[in-house]
């Protein structure tokens, strides 16, 4: 979930969920932690459920621990709230916004993008906002009327909506669809996936709009089928299949919403301090806002000028004739004002007929309906140049806040792949998926390692160290021949034994013969292969010492365990149920337990 759900979740949770939330009372409300809310609803056919708001996070099934004594803002809200009956909950502008209909005339929206809000709403007037703002085309107070920010909503928009906003981009097209259509990062490049597009084409050469829309739609009804595809490497719970990952999802859960509660149960979100990147983006955003409100203005302004060139040439002949006299206040006739004047550069600034107006009085009327017109253009290209530089920046801020939110211990470079040590202390380093099959030959193979795979068809890419000067000895290949099967597709199959084969770095190519294609991760073999045969399938989970820390880990044979020393076997026992098991009986924690466990169900079969 990437600390921040995204609008397709939002869709996808809203559509899966809609007829169940529908009808429910909302009996009490907690507040479970600084913009953490925990609303508990009833409805008689679906009982008691605990709907989790986070102005950080998003909406969710989740249960947490609630406070004995409620805070005084969750007071407030049960105040207002409290026995109140959902009459809907909807998505406002495919943003990432929610809104919930009340009986009595309320609403309740939740804002999950910058700092987060959550507002509730009575005959149409704000009565409470968590966060209170103003910017210059939008107010968020009490006692005043809510509107939400604009945007360009993808489900809504037609083939002509489409072609303006991509035509009208300078930025590259996976930009567009991902900041000025809200499809947002992770969705923007799998539509281009899935178009064999490049995604750093320009938004205005891009011509296939009807193919385009068919693909979003075609997403947005594929995220309602209401599935949960939880890719750890890439921290990311999702409704939709991200073929773009080039990886099968670490797991799939049966509901979004059993996804978006175990991410929330076994990923929790420290508290970070604000970093100067984010202070940077948020300063952005709203720079952002600042932009959008004056090329709005000055584009009103043209549209303005151009209808009435008469009347502003009546107004520049009337600022020119009086042009010694003219102060602020001025009234120049009745129904034009001057706000404000700078006599040395010739500028003017009038409200006319209630329209504030910008003048050079030393252009023509047409001149400065143009002028306002290049204005509007000149800070929407300030626009695109702040989203590339959000964009810029999270990319740099990402790979920042995934290492705030590890764990105290120190992580090892080997740990982004399956790794073990043999018994001969050899390195054996395995892919997890296509990126790191690629990675681990491309980067980490030298000329004294070997080369392993079983023999099966999608088996991970596997290489076992030697030294600078020797091979791995015939004890350690046969251990990395028996760990490559383990974590082939043999394993889920529930096979007992299995065959593996190993070569020597020069036998590895990416140099395809004549009218073949090697894809990313794939490798081919040329020469002998090595073959050992009726390799055990049975993997050993413990702890070993490694540079002062203790770590967790897998291996085909038994070793020196920091405790005890669990043995597995493929079986019948779900891989979540299997972790958790190991997890009590290791005492370490489940998402480390997880990320080593091999694909597909497991049994203990003993603890040493």
């Amino acid at each position: 979930m990437k600390y921040k759900e995204s609008s397709l979740d939002i869709y996808a949770f809203v559509n899966c969920y809609h007829d169940e939330i529908s009808g429910s009372f909302i009996k009490k409300i907690h507040q479970v932690s600084q913009d953490e809310f925990l609303f508990q609803i009833y409805r008689s056919d679906v009982k008691k459920r605990s709907l989790f708001l986070s102005l950080s996070k998003g909406i969710a099934f989740h249960e947490v621990e609630t406070p004995e004594t409620p805070s005084n803002m969750a007071m407030t809200l049960r105040s207002m709230l409290e026995d109140r009956k959902i009459l809907s909950i909807y998505q406002i502008n495919f943003d990432r916004i929610v809104g919930m209909e009340l009986s009595g005339g309320i609403r309740i929206i939740l804002e999950v993008f910058r700092e987060g809000n959550l507002i509730v709403i009575q005959d149409n007037v704000i009565k409470f906002a968590y966060n209170q703002r103003e910017w210059k085309n939008r107010k968020i107070a009490r006692g005043s009327t809510y509107s939400p920010p604009d945007s360009n909503d993808p489900t809504k928009l037609g083939t002509e909506g489409y072609s303006e906003i991509l035509r009208n981009s300078k930025a590259s097209i996976v930009q567009t669809l991902a900041t000025r259509l809200n499809l947002g990062g992770e969705m923007a490049e799998e539509v281009l996936f899935r178009l064999h597009l490049d995604k750093n084409v320009l938004a205005a050469e891009f011509t296939r709009i009807d193919d385009l829309r068919t693909t979003i739609s075609e997403l947005l009804d594929e995220s309602k089928n209401n599935r949960g595809y939880l890719y750890l490497n890439n921290d990311i719970i999702s409704p939709i299949r991200l073929d773009h990952l080039q990886e099968e999802p670490e797991r799939v859960f049966e509901t979004f919403s059993e996804g978006l509660d175990y991410y929330l149960q076994n990923f929790p979100q420290t508290e970070i301090k604000e970093s100067p990147m984010q202070k940077r983006i948020r300063s952005i955003e709203k720079s952002i806002e600042e932009f959008n409100s004056k090329s709005e203005n000055f584009r009103k302004q043209g549209e303005f000028i151009f209808s009435n060139l008469a009347l502003i040439g009546t107004v520049i002949e009337t600022i020119r004739n009086q042009e010694n006299r003219i102060t602020k206040d001025f009234e120049l006739f009745p129904g034009c004002t001057v706000l404000a004047t700078d006599p040395a550069k010739k500028r003017c600034q009038v409200t006319l007929n209630g329209n504030i107006i910008d003048l050079q009085y030393n252009r023509k009327p047409s001149e400065n309906g143009n002028i306002a017109f290049q204005e509007s253009k000149d800070y929407h290209a300030k626009i695109e140049g702040a989203e590339k530089a959000i964009e810029e920046a999270r990319r740099q801020i990402i790979p920042v806040q995934k290492a705030q939110r590890k764990k105290a211990r120190k992580t090892f470079w080997f740990e982004t792949y399956r790794w073990f040590f043999t018994s001969d202390t050899n390195l054996v380093l395995a892919g997890k998926d296509r990126k790191s099959n690629e990675k681990v030959v491309k980067k980490h193979m030298k000329q004294f390692d070997l080369y392993v795979h079983a023999d099966l068809y999608g088996a991970p890419s596997t290489i076992v160290k030697g030294t600078d000067t020797s091979r791995p000895s015939e004890k350690s290949v046969r251990e990395a021949c028996q760990f490559a099967v383990c974590f082939s597709r043999a394993w889920p199959a529930g096979q007992l034994s299995g065959s593996a084969y190993w070569v020597f770095p020069e036998q590895v190519s990416k140099t395809a013969e004549s009218g073949e294609y090697v894809s990313s991760g794939s490798w081919v073999i040329r020469g002998k292969r090595n073959y050992l045969f009726d390799l055990p399938m049975h993997l050993y989970i413990g702890k070993t010492s490694f540079s002062g820390e203790i770590i967790p880990m897998i291996s085909p044979v038994p070793f020196e365990s920091q405790g005890k020393l669990i043995k597995i076997m493929p079986g019948k026992t779900k891989r979540d149920e299997i972790a958790r098991n190991i997890r009590e009986i290791l005492e370490t924690s489940l998402e480390e337990i997880e990320r080593i466990l091999p694909p597909g169900t497991s049994e203990i079969s003993e603890i040493i």
